[in-house]
């Protein structure tokens, strides 16, 4: 209650809290148990919540995803054994969704903007508009980052979060804002871990798919669990890959959440490479920002 802020108003909601907030300590107990890599798991932000009330932070399960039929990147360069784009000022700081099913569009418009600050421009970009203007289903019941993207080519570009503040439920879409980031286009990776590190690596971050089950009592660590804890065949929420490390017991893939700097890793997390941990590889999927071939770009050096 300190640590989160959390006051309830009657002393039953308090006593009905206290048994949610118990029964998930013994959860979190038990991943830890079954952990086979260094995450650790406890107490969150989420702790009083039921299963029920967390859904709201990912995509509903009636969500079916379709995706658009896509070119496949074929290009597979050799890459560093580690890249992490947050050292290259590249990654901004995570954002909060807040209780809308809007993490889809959080990892898309997170994936633009870190396209545009590999080509030199830090810009904030408005998810709000993304949620607004979404023609392909209501933005806050869900979606994928292929639906944000179809968003963005159709509304010829997004303004910035300033201009288009986020308030966390869907309003109608507003018109005549001056369009500061673009893309070109989007592209679905092959669904392969080397693929997608090679491209993280030469081209930049990359929206995923995930199974979300072992993030709601996720302090920090490698998330590196067993697959009856975390189904890849099952995937409910979008993140975005800003980085991977490898070599020694643990390679692992360092991820951007949208669920404030208040949870994880100051609103990142770690899993485990290599082994489709927890669905990474059905979905990944990233935008297309053209580059001047004279254009100066960083690059992500190992580190």
């Amino acid at each position: 209650m300190l640590q989160y802020n959390r006051s309830y108003k009657t002393r039953e909601e308090f006593k009905y809290r206290l048994r949610i907030f118990s029964e998930n300590l013994k959860e979190a107990s038990r991943l830890q148990r079954e952990e086979l890599g260094t995450a650790q798991y406890g107490v969150t932000k989420f702790s009083d919540l039921t299963d029920e009330e967390f859904s709201i932070y990912h995509l509903p399960t009636n969500i079916l995803p379709t995706p658009p039929i896509l070119k496949q990147s074929e290009e597979v360069l050799p890459f560093p054994t580690s890249c992490d784009w947050r050292t290259q000022n590249v990654i901004s700081k995570a954002k909060n969704q807040r209780t809308c099913h809007s993490c889809w569009a959080f990892a898309a418009v997170a994936n633009i903007e870190a396209q545009w600050a590999i080509l030199g421009q830090t810009i904030s970009l408005s998810e709000q508009q993304v949620i607004d203007c979404n023609t392909c289903r209501n933005g806050c019941s869900g979606g994928y980052a292929w639906d944000a993207f179809m968003t963005v080519l159709q509304q010829g570009g997004l303004t910035s979060e300033k201009s288009y503040p986020y308030t966390g439920h869907v309003s109608n879409c507003r018109k005549g804002f001056e369009a500061v980031g673009w893309i070109h286009d989007f592209e679905m990776l092959k669904k392969n871990e080397t693929a997608m590190a090679s491209h993280v690596a030469h081209k930049g971050t990359l929206t995923v798919t995930i199974n979300k089950a072992p993030l709601k009592h996720y302090q920090k660590g490698i998330v590196d669990t067993l697959r009856s804890n975390c189904d890849p065949n099952y995937v409910d929420h979008v993140v975005l890959i800003v980085g991977y490390r490898g070599g020694g017991k643990l390679p692992q893939w360092i991820l951007k959440n949208s669920w404030g700097e208040d949870w994880g890793e100051k609103g990142f997390f770690r899993m485990f490479r290599d082994k489709n941990a927890c669905g990474i590889t059905k979905y990944p999927v990233t935008c297309i920002v053209e580059r001047n071939k004279n254009q100066k770009i960083k690059r992500c050096v190992p580190q």
